[in-house]
């Protein structure tokens, strides 16, 4: 090889390392901002449940663990006996924005309770930066709410997870006493969706932020209720199919369509119907984590 072609060949090289160099960069130096996106499918402020609703909801504000102040959404049932869902949104928007105010109708509708929460750096929440350690201790703060503050027993509580939010809901049930988990367009790990997203870069390697349930959900003892669309394009229907190979009994399956976002409006009929009989069974006499359950679909 002539000096003239190898010092183009050396170019060549060291503009590629270079370049790759420079994407393992911003994934590493970007990587909250693309995990956590409160801005996002109309976050910022939060805002009024619409009136056609007509749903009547209370402000909540409570302290995590360390401190940091939150903001969330309290639906009251008509029932002062009825199940609380402790629900935890995925990483964009907040606790009013996008398809929420319908999704808490329906929830609403069966005769449940809603409690949400805003995640540090969502919504009305401090504006301090989100991360793993940090979601974990916010969905344990509306728990510790539920049951100090609201004295609601364990066993009237369910945790919902979407998305982002499987993470701290399966966190939180590995630790706490409740019903029942619900978790829908659930991730076997934020890396392994990132790796997707970036087959190129060493995510694995690179991802401070894990959110492992893969490695979790078998752990959860309580009855689970896992959903997923199988044409979610934003966590593939796979992730979904993992987790409930990895979790155990009791547990039940059901496959959804209409995607990420709007399974609960597209496919509501094989969503709410799932739901409804799950919660129901839940409310037996029988201990927590003892609820029968139907064969898996």
């Amino acid at each position: 090889m002539s000096p003239v072609a190898r010092r183009g060949t050396l170019a060549v090289a060291a503009l590629v390392v270079l370049g790759y160099g420079g994407a393992v960069a911003y994934v590493r130096l970007n990587e909250t901002n693309l995990v956590y996106q409160p801005r996002h499918l109309g976050g910022g402020a939060v805002t009024p449940l619409p009136d056609s609703l007509h749903l009547v909801s209370e402000r909540l504000t409570l302290l995590s663990g360390d401190g940091t102040r939150l903001s969330g959404i309290v639906i009251p049932a008509a029932d002062t006996a009825a199940q609380w869902l402790l629900y935890l949104h995925g990483n964009a928007g907040n606790v009013t924005s996008s398809l929420l105010p319908p999704f808490y109708a329906r929830v609403h509708a069966l005769g449940l309770n809603i409690a949400a929460v805003d995640y540090r750096g969502y919504g009305d929440s401090e504006a301090r930066r989100p991360s793993e350690t940090g979601v974990y201790a916010d969905a344990r703060a509306l728990y510790d709410w539920l049951r100090t503050v609201r004295h609601v027993p364990s066993a009237r509580i369910i945790i919902y997870g979407h998305s982002l939010g499987s993470g701290p809901a399966t966190e939180l049930a590995l630790h706490v006493e409740a019903a029942g988990l619900i978790l829908e367009g659930a991730f076997t790990s934020v890396p392994d969706r990132g790796a997707e997203v970036y087959p190129w870069l060493p995510v694995h390697w690179l991802a401070t932020q894990q959110f492992a349930n893969l490695d979790k959900i078998g752990g959860v003892a309580m009855p689970k209720l896992l959903m997923h669309a199988r044409d979610d394009s934003i966590i593939p229907f796979e992730h979904g199919l993992r987790l409930f190979a990895a979790a155990s009994a009791p547990k039940q399956w059901v496959e959804l369509k209409g995607g990420h976002l709007r399974a609960f409006l597209d496919d509501s009929a094989h969503f709410w119907g799932p739901v409804g009989e799950f919660t129901l069974r839940l409310r037996s006499d029988l201990p927590v984590g003892e609820s029968p359950l139907p064969p898996a679909r």
